[in-house]
């Protein structure tokens, strides 16, 4: 591309930064998302495991006295 002409430059760097910011924010959603997603089944999974743990040790106890 040819850019000589002052305002087709001034409009290539405002589209570059109308799609940079487009992307941005379309790729900051995603990463939130899937954190998110990822943090909450990371969370479930250690509490799943904790309360398996502790059930475990009461039911282990009573049947033990």
């Amino acid at each position: 591309m040819n850019f000589t002409n002052p305002l087709k430059i001034k409009l290539h760097h405002q589209l570059y930064w109308q799609l940079d910011s487009q992307l941005d924010s379309q790729l900051h959603c995603q990463l939130t998302t899937q954190l998110y997603q990822q943090l909450y089944w990371q969370l479930r999974t250690q509490l799943v495991w904790q309360l398996n743990d502790q059930l475990y040790d009461e039911l282990y106890k009573s049947t033990k006295r």
